[in-house]
């Protein structure tokens, strides 16, 4: 697990906050789920988990090509 830091606007940070508190968990956890669920995020997920020794710092040049051909996913 990596920690980032992030900067959020109140209204968005106090609605993670009742969502957290609704589902008994913290706001980094929504935040992660929500972010997981995401459609473009999951696109993205899933061609770093195609190269797992390369990773997303180290994608080939073929695969940068292909991400350059590929429409992106509507959110």
């Amino acid at each position: 697990m990596k920690k980032i830091s992030i900067s959020l606007t109140e209204e968005l940070d106090d609605a993670l906050e009742s969502i957290a508190l609704s589902q008994g968990t913290n706001k980094s956890r929504i935040m992660e789920n929500y972010l997981r669920e995401h459609k473009v995020v999951q696109h993205y997920i899933d061609i770093v988990r195609s190269e797992p020794e390369t990773g997303v710092l180290a994608l080939s040049k073929g695969s940068i090509d292909e991400l350059r051909q590929k429409k992106p996913i509507p959110a």
